[in-house]
């Protein structure tokens, strides 16, 4: 284990997202099972002592989840020093590579910890918006699916927590680096070539990849400000679903974009395409990719509403949160072009 500043602070909040997120599996799975039951007056009172206890834990392990991911880039940014051939993030995440002890699951783990930070943080999401929902009604008729939506965010929580904390205690004095420099993995010709056709790699091809990333980024921009003036009621299931295929699908443009245009620019070195460098050398971008992400939650947060909060007393209230949510993605959105924009103009 390497013991430094950030590394003690992400061993504490591991411990302690485990310790709240089996917590809040533990009351949630009990709150759930007697939400089903016929209720009594005593155990209405029992029921709602025991949510107002599972929300506010809830509520904590919301915020440090959403801590937590930031603060994984910045530890492994910290570990870069640490080893002679580690040029950056993406070294230290080949630490381990090839290696028979316990340090051949440090990999691994970091792809589980890369999978698990953005699940976790739509998970909560997903709970934090329904409970909204619920608290306009009169008598909270999707208490169940909410118990069952803190369950599954505790459940992640503590899955991501023990990884993390796995991660940091496996001895990493025995590495065998398979690449430790990104050079190999970004610079090389095959770094997206499995994804996309090689003519798009070219210097000539620049111009269609600037326009699939604003052509898709301007359509979830203008599709959102209209659709939070005209939605209603009827057919926002289909729409939404439509939508998330572009959200979807403008993530896919948009890490070919980051790494193909985007890193080359920001660096200031043309043939570097290594997204891990902008956390150190241009963090300003970080805020922009980071926006980006917020708003494609966004647009997931708004089909959880509508596909999971329907119910007869919600429907009159649905149209008022999906507006609410679509703007937040729409000014998100937004303001991560623009940052882009600026970035690249005045790289």
């Amino acid at each position: 284990m390497i013991l430094n500043a950030y590394a003690v602070l992400n061993a504490f909040l591991a411990l302690l997202r485990l310790l709240v997120g089996v917590l809040v599996v533990g009351i949630g799975t009990k709150a759930w099972s007697q939400g089903r039951k016929s209720i009594t007056p005593e155990r209405r009172k029992t029921l709602e002592d025991r949510g107002s206890l599972l929300f506010l834990m809830a509520f904590l392990l919301l915020g440090l989840n959403l801590i937590s991911w930031p603060l994984l880039y910045l530890l492994l940014q910290s570990y870069v020093s640490e080893w002679p051939g580690v040029m950056c993030i993406y070294g230290v995440t080949q630490i381990g590579v090839g290696s028979l002890s316990s340090s051949r699951f440090l990999p691994e783990l970091l792809k589980i910890l890369e999978l698990t930070k953005p699940l976790v943080i739509f998970a909560g999401g997903a709970w934090f918006v329904l409970y909204l929902l619920n608290r306009r009604t009169a008598t909270a008729p999707l208490h169940n699916r909410i118990f069952l939506g803190v369950i599954l965010m505790g459940f992640l929580a503590a899955v991501d927590a023990a990884a993390e904390g796995a991660y940091l205690v496996i001895p990493k004095q025995e590495k065998f680096l398979a690449a430790g420099c990104c050079t190999e993995a970004f610079d090389g010709e095959g770094r997206t070539a499995k994804f996309l056709p090689r003519t798009l790699l070219q210097e000539d091809a620049r111009p269609i990849l600037y326009g699939a990333y604003y052509g898709i980024n301007g359509t979830l921009i203008l599709a959102l400000l209209v659709a939070a003036r005209w939605l209603k009621v009827g057919g926002q299931a289909a729409f939404l679903g439509l939508l998330l295929l572009a959200a979807v699908l403008s993530v896919l443009i948009s890490v070919f974009f980051l790494i193909e245009i985007a890193s080359p620019a920001l660096l200031h070195q043309p043939y570097h395409h290594c997204p891990y460098d902008l956390v150190p050398e241009v963090p300003e971008s970080v805020l922009a990719v980071a926006l980006f992400v917020w708003a494609t939650f966004c647009v997931g947060w708004a089909c959880v509403v509508s596909w999971f909060g329907g119910c007869e007393e919600t429907r009159p209230l649905l149209p008022d949160m999906l507006r609410g949510i679509m703007m937040v993605g729409f000014w998100s959105y937004l303001a991560s072009l623009v940052m882009m924009s600026l970035e690249l103009a005045l790289a």
